[in-house]
């Protein structure tokens, strides 16, 4: 059964809502099996092997099945219960394991939202947390309303929790050298526009952090209704094409 963590209402971007037996078993062993090539296959993890897993045409198509990914991403369950926050017309855009042991949280209290990773205007958006490894394996702690200033609980395995874009929160690890243990997803509503221009504030904010990637490319697939914002689903679908150089390395 699903349980709201918060009271607020979803449209302010600050909420969070746990939901348990929300995936199939195999979804969960899907996950299990791709995050186990971190070690077995690739053994030597870069940025991009932890990110845009569900891209067929990104770096990381290389490692892992991004076509099963993609399937995970789309499937009726997920978004059902994505659509009852953000509404019926649904676009998926960007994907992830966590912890990122790139990009690693501060102390144990510092909280952030993912408002940042959503370029999209008007703002709004959810992401879906997917744990997966066997527990106790990942802990969290999120940003509440007063008079709790958050909450923390374990993410027993296949545990789905739905967090708003504006909600701050700390996800943790207990499994060894920072393996993930949740397969994070983010969706935002097709009423609002992704940004696409690389010179916007948005943009230049996320090169600055995430320097491998740009999200003014990331491509977008609408799972759920229609677009009603004029999104552009074209770019972003193009491997670049291999050329020959006569550089030094």
């Amino acid at each position: 059964m699903p349980s709201v963590l918060t009271e607020r209402k979803p449209f302010d971007g600050r909420y969070a809502q746990r939901m348990e037996d929300l995936l199939p078993e195999r979804a969960i062993r899907f996950l299990q099996r791709e995050s186990g090539r971190l070690d077995d296959q690739i053994t030597h993890p870069r940025p991009w092997d932890y990110a845009e897993l569900h891209n067929p045409w990104a770096r990381s198509a290389a490692s892992y099945d991004s076509w099963g990914f993609l399937d995970l991403c789309q499937s009726s369950a997920l978004v059902d219960a994505i659509a009852t926050l953000i509404g019926e017309d649904v676009i998926l855009f960007d994907s992830q394991w966590l912890p990122d042991r790139w990009h690693a949280p501060g102390r144990e209290s510092d909280l952030e939202s993912d408002a940042h990773r959503f370029p999209v205007d008007p703002p709004n958006g959810v992401t879906a947390l997917i744990a997966f490894a066997d527990a106790p394996s990942a802990s969290i702690r999120i940003g509440v309303d007063d008079p709790r200033p958050c909450v923390s609980f374990d993410l027993a395995r296949g545990t789905v929790l739905l967090v708003g874009h504006m909600t701050p929160y700390c996800l943790q690890s207990s499994l060894a050298n920072g393996r993930p243990a949740v397969f994070a997803v983010r969706y935002f509503p097709a009423s609002s526009r992704y940004n696409r221009d690389a010179a916007a504030p948005v943009h230049r904010a996320l090169t600055e952090r995430y320097p491998l990637f740009n999200y003014a490319r990331m491509p977008l697939w609408l799972v759920r209704g229609e677009d009603r914002a004029q999104n552009d689903f074209v770019t972003g679908f193009n491997m670049r094409a291999g050329f020959w150089t006569s550089a030094r390395w």
